[in-house]
């Protein structure tokens, strides 16, 4: 386990006296000047001599930010008033409360007892009483004494006795804040991944000329919605991606394969919500299903590695996966309740998106993501490059559904050969290749939404590995 106090400069007796009388000095004036709010100090219980560095700060600001959420959430008007956070002695915040002092007094003890990393806050809620500035005590209002956070005596009781030495509380609190660090940093992971994912769906949407697709200038192949309904179909999947990454950072076990069934149960969901957003247009029913397997496995790598290895999100995958095609298909519902893939793998033998995740995704590791780091220039270009070379790899089962023939594969794939010969969107006659393509498609009403989803994961992917911070990326 990390040692936070292997750093910072050591404080002595003097130091830490020169700064108590500062901060009194700090809090008579706030009373003074504002008699109409509540006056709260908060700062940390550190035990021996160093009591500030980059750890302890990152924990406090990061756990006052609970203490703010708490008020916002209670209707309480508060804003801060001057803080301290890089002084050796510890930092420091000050926040000016509008509400009574006791009330304010059983909300930060509250706060202070709700966690046992939260015992390191001294919370004083201050009084002027007799023309002197006082913190209210606990029994004032009502709230029980303070427990140690090493052995959950009454802390005074400790504190008289000396009961514990620096050695035994510096342990316990290092354990305190690593521990809270640690869960921040999860949250942080998760909250990075869920906007990774909104934006591969946005940035897929908003990429232009794409043939068959939806975009903001042209969506002559999907006639029943436009970018407006993309938008709104990819926040209505915010709960969703959250739910996969979080199923991959917290997870206990490497059981894979019931994670996968879990996620299932999180997606059906998920598309009830796409449909509400939508009104009943299926704009990101494939996206639901690859981009939360990979949101959790790179989760889950992270959790396990300490940051994220793409190779290892992709055995990952495989682990999760390796009977989905036999699975899905060896149980068949009734042909009218069928979906197009079933549908395609019973009358052609195609496996589509379900025989191309089993396999860990080859085409997007093999093809998308090499295609999205070879292609120079600005991110619009990067995404059409890049689909163009999915949509010729992609055994495309919308494509086949809209064609009525997995024939149409073939010509498709003629088409795209000759619009990357002819350098793609990289050059002029690349670019009237594939503005033609597009007209085509809309003409025949044609559509590469599997190559789409495909589209989608990568982009997440490159997200991951060019954007995660340092120490957390391969």
């Amino acid at each position: 386990m990390k040692n936070i106090f292997a750093t910072g400069e050591p404080q002595d007796i003097p130091a830490v006296l020169a700064n108590k009388d500062h901060r009194a000095a700090v809090q008579r004036k706030l009373v003074a000047d504002y008699p109409t709010m509540t006056v709260v100090a908060a700062k940390l219980n550190i035990p021996g001599p160093i009591k500030n560095n980059q750890a302890i700060t990152r924990f406090f600001v990061m756990e006052l930010q609970r203490l703010e959420k708490q008020w916002l959430a209670a209707g309480v008007l508060f804003y801060q008033k001057g803080q301290w956070l890089d002084a050796g002695t510890g930092p420091e915040r000050f926040y000016l409360v509008k509400a009574p002092a006791t009330t304010v007094k059983g909300q930060t003890s509250e706060f202070e007892e709700a966690t046992p990393s939260h015992r390191l806050f001294d919370l004083d809620v201050l009084v002027k009483r007799d023309g002197q500035v006082q913190p209210l005590s606990r029994t004032e209002s009502g709230q029980p004494a303070r427990r140690c956070f090493v052995c959950g005596r009454p802390a005074k009781e400790c504190g008289r006795s000396r009961r514990h030495s620096v050695e035994e509380l510096q342990t316990a609190v290092n354990k305190l804040i690593v521990s809270a660090l640690a869960s921040e940093q999860r949250a942080e992971v998760s909250d990075r991944l869920v906007q990774f994912a909104q934006r591969a769906l946005l940035y897929e949407m908003m990429a232009w000329p794409k043939p068959g697709l939806v975009d903001p200038v042209e969506h002559g192949a999907h006639p029943d919605m436009d970018a407006f309904t993309f938008v709104n179909s990819s926040l209505s999947l915010h709960r969703y991606l959250k739910q996969s990454a979080d199923l991959g950072l917290q997870a206990t076990s490497d059981d894979y394969p019931v994670m996968f069934a879990e996620l299932r149960e999180f997606g059906k969901v998920a598309e009830r919500e796409m449909f509400v957003a939508t009104k009943g247009v299926n704009t990101h029913k494939g996206a639901v299903f690859s981009l939360g397997i990979l949101v959790m496995a790179v989760a889950d790598s992270w959790r396990r590695l300490g940051h994220v290895a793409l190779n290892d999100v992709q055995k990952v995958v495989k682990k999760m996966l390796a009977d989905l095609v036999k699975d899905d298909m060896g149980k068949l519902p009734a042909q009218d309740e069928q979906t197009a893939g079933e549908k395609q793998y019973k009358k052609y033998g195609l496996t589509g998106i379900r025989g191309e995740a089993q396999a860990g995704y080859p085409t997007v590791f093999d093809y998308g993501l090499p295609a999205m780091s070879a292609t120079k220039g600005n991110r619009n270009n990067r995404i059409v490059q890049t689909m163009l070379t999915l949509a010729r790899y992609t055994e495309d089962s919308t494509l086949v559904k809209r064609a009525g023939n997995p024939s149409i594969l073939k010509w498709k794939d003629k088409q795209v050969d000759e619009c990357l010969a002819a350098g793609g969107i990289t050059t002029a006659a690349g670019r009237a290749a594939l503005n033609k393509l597009e007209q085509e498609f809309s003409k025949r009403h044609l559509s590469l939404g599997g190559t789409a989803d495909l589209v989608i994961v990568t982009v997440f992917l490159t997200l991951v590995k060019e954007e995660l911070a340092d120490g957390l990326s391969d």
